[in-house]
């Protein structure tokens, strides 16, 4: 085992222990609970592996679809004698095939993702738990074992300007710990800033998965455009996708007053600015009206769109409000 693969098995959320994967990996407790959960599919998904999820094909299954009528050379042992004693008309059973489907996290690194007043940017150990890439990563790690433990496939894209890693499609529980070292890699160093343009590293060729598939894309949205374009390339990829909208406590709720200049996190521009109640009023309804913008979007192409406040415990945002909104559900 490589030391990227190793884990603290009593790491706790948020710990900081020193092991490699301690800051992603989730804790036993947690670990547990997710066990007993899957990424939720929007319809029936068509996989190419035995999995639990019902596809739009019918095949070998226990769970009922319908009946058809008999034709010479059906399989007679699924005859339904019942109704061949009722009516003297044989039919045949047919039941939903269950596979798997490929679930992909795509995570945005970019440099306002790792932005932490007053924390290096090069040291995730000193990060605080609200980070937001962290927090983004952790989601990323407890809905990825999900789909793991829900016999579905988990895949992994992180990006910034362009698209920086993939963690190609993993199958079993067994796999977790790929998916683990690769999510702590992605809380390293930055390569570069983040694009403005959000077409730039996702709509180009290769970046979305070629099969029919779920996909989360977990970002501050943060971009001047190309935030529908994007979402309408998903849905032209025949993805189902969820929308992480990850801001953190200052975003949501500024508390900023005063006389300050500010500097931009991915150009390094600075502005001075004077903070007032009719800056910080006119600050929250651009805010709103970007995610208000979205969530429609997303509501008009059969997305989801999940606000992420980090400074709510992850244990809450992953048990609580995700499976209130129905994108972890327990396992059949």
């Amino acid at each position: 085992m490589s030391p990227a693969d190793r884990t603290d098995a009593n790491a706790a959320p948020g710990s900081r222990n020193g092991a490699s994967g301690s800051l992603v990996r989730p804790g036993d407790s947690l670990l547990r609970s997710l066990e007993r959960l899957a990424v939720s599919a929007s319809g029936r998904t068509r996989g190419t592996q035995q999995g639990k999820r019902r596809s739009g094909a019918l095949g070998s299954s226990l769970e009922f679809a319908d009946y058809r009528a008999y034709v010479p050379g059906d399989d007679i042992r699924r005859l339904d004698w019942n109704v061949w004693g009722r009516t003297g008309r044989a039919y045949i059973r047919q039941y939903w095939d269950e596979q798997e489907t490929d679930v992909t996290f795509y995570l945005d690194v970019s440099r306002s993702m790792r932005f932490s007043p007053g924390a290096p940017e090069a040291d995730p150990a000193a990060w605080p738990d609200t980070n937001k890439l962290l927090y983004a990563a952790r989601i990323a790690a407890c809905a990825g074992y999900a789909a793991l433990c829900g016999d579905d496939r988990a895949a992994a894209v992180r990006f910034a300007s362009g698209v920086e890693g993939r963690l190609h499609p993993v199958r079993g529980r067994g796999a977790a710990h790929r998916l683990f070292a690769f999510l702590e890699q992605s809380l390293g160093p930055a390569a570069d800033s983040g694009a403005e343009d959000l077409r730039t590293p996702l709509a180009a060729p290769g970046a979305l998965p070629v099969r029919p598939g779920v996909s989360w894309l977990l970002t501050d949205g943060l971009y001047a455009s190309g935030i529908e374009e994007t979402l309408g390339a998903f849905a032209a990829a025949r993805q189902h996708l969820v929308f992480v909208h990850v801001l953190g406590p200052d975003e949501w709720r500024p508390a900023l007053r005063g006389e300050l200049r500010l500097i931009d996190a991915e150009s390094k521009a600075a502005k001075d600015i004077a903070i007032h109640e009719q800056a910080l009023r006119a600050y929250g309804e651009a805010l709103r009206g970007l995610a208000a913008t979205i969530r429609k979007r997303c509501a008009e192409l059969g997305f989801v769109y999940f606000a992420v406040d980090t400074s709510v415990p992850l244990e809450e945002t992953v048990l609580v409000r995700m499976a209130r909104h129905g994108l972890l559900q327990r396992q059949r």
